[in-house]
């Protein structure tokens, strides 16, 4: 059986790529984020995290007294999820989590001492994996390609007050 070939407009008019480029651009993003998920989840199963308990971890941290609101913009993860991950940090004593006395409605989260100690673990092999990842990779280079997913991150946002907010991860201005 013939298997169908794609239509000319899918194509690198230039035949340098399987795809057009900006189809191959955010292929391989994808590609890039599935692969290096999968392996910080094995770079981390045996600190007691997982990758998305990791994120949630390493976001708290960077935001410090992280509201549930904060904590699923920059962490990319539903809230569904992330209350649940919040409860497993919670239960296992890494995150500590209240209510401020004057709203009830509004949670709070924060690293604890022992949730700071398994961030410190985990943070080297991450940062590890990351320069492995990047390793032959020219350093101006490397921040052109981090200008330009900011810009896309820009275009996709549209508001440029939200777009910044999550460009600059909780780094006050």
């Amino acid at each position: 059986m013939r298997r169908p070939r794609p239509s000319d407009n899918t194509l690198d008019s230039q035949g340098e790529f399987p795809l057009a480029p900006p189809e191959y651009f955010f292929y391989l993003q994808f590609q890039i984020m599935r692969q290096r998920d999968l392996f910080f989840d094995r770079v981390l199963s045996d600190t007691g995290l997982n990758l998305h308990r990791w994120r949630t971890l390493a976001v708290i941290r960077r935001i410090q007294h992280c509201s549930m609101k904060d904590l699923a913009l920059y962490s990319a993860i539903d809230r569904t999820t992330l209350t649940r991950i919040v409860d497993q940090l919670v239960a296992d004593g890494l995150v500590e989590r209240w209510s401020p006395q004057r709203d009830r409605r509004r949670v709070q989260v924060t690293i604890s001492a022992r949730g700071e100690a398994a961030y410190t673990e985990a943070a080297a092999r991450w940062r590890e994996g990351n320069a492995a990842m990047t390793e032959g990779l020219d350093p101006e280079s490397l921040r052109a390609t981090i200008r330009m997913l900011q810009q896309i991150v820009r275009n996709l946002v549209g508001d440029p007050l939200s777009a910044e907010k999550l460009l600059s991860y909780g780094r006050p201005d």
